[in-house]
């Protein structure tokens, strides 16, 4: 059953991931810029993000009816990020990341449910790529903005396979599984603005455990 007010919020969540992606390009390229280090990994998060959101403003919150080649180009974005970030030094992967992962891509067996099963794989190629990157931030930051970065990490995972009661749900039971997930997206918009700004040669936000994984 669509309301106005979902397909707004789901409209506006994909347009806040392509944002989200384009922050994180900028804080790398911020980050290169004062350290003197540049590096092909920042291209290839930029170039993954994109190619995930693709899936996620047409297949999802347009709408639009996707053809195996856009399926393609999503499924490489991930790809891609996590590709990327290898390079610039997140060299492993987090017990949380290996959990999360495998919940939302086990969200698939349940493709169809919620509406095309290529829609339904749309859904998994974008959450893929932002779960990555999440992880990735959760190593650059301390304390309360770890925190709420881990939580937006389990809020985004856990809709992964709540959102299949979408179709079958109205008002404040559509919400309440709507805004949790809006919310991850918000808090992780929020917390790499504040990255970005507090970024400078005495502050770059690159503890030395971030080359322990993702």
């Amino acid at each position: 059953m669509s309301e106005s007010w979902y397909n707004l919020i789901m409209s506006l969540s994909g347009i806040l991931i392509l944002a989200g992606i384009v922050l994180t390009w900028l804080i790398r390229k911020k980050i290169e810029r004062i350290s003197g280090e540049e590096n092909l990994g920042s291209l290839l998060l930029l170039i993954g993000g994109v190619l995930t959101s693709i899936g996620f403003l047409e297949g999802v919150a347009v709408g639009e009816n996707l053809t195996g080649v856009k399926l393609v180009l999503i499924l490489i974005g991930p790809a891609l990020v996590g590709y990327g970030l290898f390079s610039i030094g997140f060299a492993g992967t987090s017990s949380r990341l290996i959990i999360q992962s495998a919940i939302l891509l086990s969200s698939l067996l349940g493709a169809g449910h919620y509406s095309t099963v290529p829609i339904d794989i749309a859904y998994v190629g974008p959450f893929l790529a932002v779960l990555m990157l999440i992880n990735a931030q959760i190593l650059m930051t301390k304390d309360v903005q770890r925190t709420i970065l881990i939580v937006s990490s389990w809020l985004l995972t856990i809709f992964s396979w709540t959102r299949y009661w979408l179709d079958n749900t109205s008002g404040i039971a559509k919400a309440l599984i709507v805004i949790p997930y809006f919310a991850s997206i918000i808090i992780w918009i929020g917390v790499m603005v504040s990255l970005y700004i507090s970024i400078s040669p005495g502050n770059i936000p690159l503890p030395e455990n971030a080359q322990e994984g993702l």
